[in-house]
Formats: structure tokens, C-alpha cells, sequence
């Protein structure tokens, strides 16, 4: 017969490794946990009201080296300023809605940007170089 205390600890024996695991797993840098909590990471607003900025993962803090991960929250009526990257960016709109300004780097000068309405659960990506708002 199989009772419930049998189970427990087969269930506690196998799952053993796995929370040593989890307990010896850390970032490369600084001694940070792998699993990290997004209200104990550093925020900002780079001087922009309604703007508030987590680099969930990222070069300075978590030394990655090819991508980053932020978190991004806008007031309504705040924006960023017009900008570029030598990256691609993705973005996952959780909620709210707002408009895309984006005008391609093929030529020289930009020109005048699209428009794109992005809303709750969009997605949409920014090519390296493209003009963006």
C-alpha cells in the first residue's frame, strides 16, 4: 500500500537535486539569483516624467552581452523622445494603447514616419536603425 507519506518522501528524495540546484544557481555577475523578483530590481525615469524604467536583464547589471530586457511603463500622454538604436528592439504591449512613429533608415534622411496603433497584447519589433517614437 502507497499512503500519502510514501509519496512525500519519494516526491522529497527526487526533488532534491533540483532545489540544490535552484538554491547554488546565481547570475555571473555580482552573486545575483537567477530568479529574481521585478519589484527588487533598480528603477528610473531618466528625467522623463511618466516614464518608469527596469532593466530586467541587461550588460551593466546581469552581464549579458547580446540582449536586454526592460520594462517599460508610460503615463498616458508621455512619450520618448525620437531616437535610434544599433539594435532590434521587441516590444510586447501588456495594456494601454498608444502610437508607433517609425520611419525606416534605408535612405540617408528618414523622411516622414509612419504611424502603427499598438494596443493591448500587440507586439511589434524596430529594425537596427530605424527612426523611432
Amino acid at each position: 500500500m502507497t499512503g500519502p507519506c510514501f509519496i512525500s518522501f519519494f516526491l522529497l528524495l527526487n526533488l532534491l537535486p533540483f532545489f540544490q540546484t535552484l538554491e547554488a544557481s546565481h547570475c555571473s555577475i555580482k552573486g545575483l539569483p537567477l530568479v529574481r523578483n521585478i519589484a527588487d530590481l533598480p528603477q528610473d525615469n531618466y528625467g522623463r516624467g511618466g516614464l518608469s524604467h527596469i532593466t530586467v536583464a541587461g550588460s551593466l547589471l546581469h552581464g549579458l552581452k547580446e540582449v536586454e530586457v526592460w520594462l517599460q511603463t508610460f503615463a498616458p500622454g508621455s512619450r520618448t523622445p525620437i531616437h535610434r538604436h544599433s539594435c532590434e528592439e521587441v516590444f510586447v504591449v501588456l495594456k494601454g494603447s498608444g502610437t508607433l512613429y517609425l520611419a525606416s533608415s534605408s535612405n540617408k534622411y528618414p523622411g516622414k514616419p509612419e504611424e502603427h496603433f499598438i494596443f493591448s497584447n500587440s507586439t511589434f519589433h524596430i529594425p537596427v536603425n530605424d527612426v523611432h517614437q
